[in-house]
């Protein structure tokens, strides 16, 4: 039995990259060619899950607003205690971490702000 071929992939007619993609229809790989019709179904033995983790650095780690309690898009609860000044309006929003989903608040009163790790 034969290696499967995990090499790039190109068209025969404009010699161009072909891209992996699902056909829904008949629930299988293919791979497709971005500048004309051409489509090659992929081999059974050819295919396999790729994950990809993009690991992102501090200076790549979403910037906060100055001023988001102005924000009229950004959702407001009341159900918070601000730590700093005991006030029970927040505004907050919510982001992916390392730790998992966190949720950042920024006090309506005082503008402070602080996280919650759910």
């Amino acid at each position: 039995m034969s290696k499967p071929s995990r090499g790039l992939k190109f068209c025969p007619v404009s010699n161009d990259l072909l891209y992996p993609r699902e056909n829904k229809e008949l629930r299988r790989l293919e791979y497709y060619c971005k500048n004309c019709d051409y489509v090659q179904a992929a081999e059974p033995r050819e295919t396999c899950v790729h994950v990809t983790e993009l690991k992102h650095d501090a200076k790549e780690q979403t910037v906060v607003l100055q001023d988001v309690t102005a924000d009229p898009t950004l959702p407001r609860t009341q159900e918070v205690t601000c730590p700093q000044c005991q006030h029970n309006e927040a505004v907050f929003f919510s982001a992916s971490s390392e730790q998992g989903m966190t949720l950042y608040f920024n006090c309506m009163l005082c503008q402070h702000r602080w996280r919650d790790y759910v």
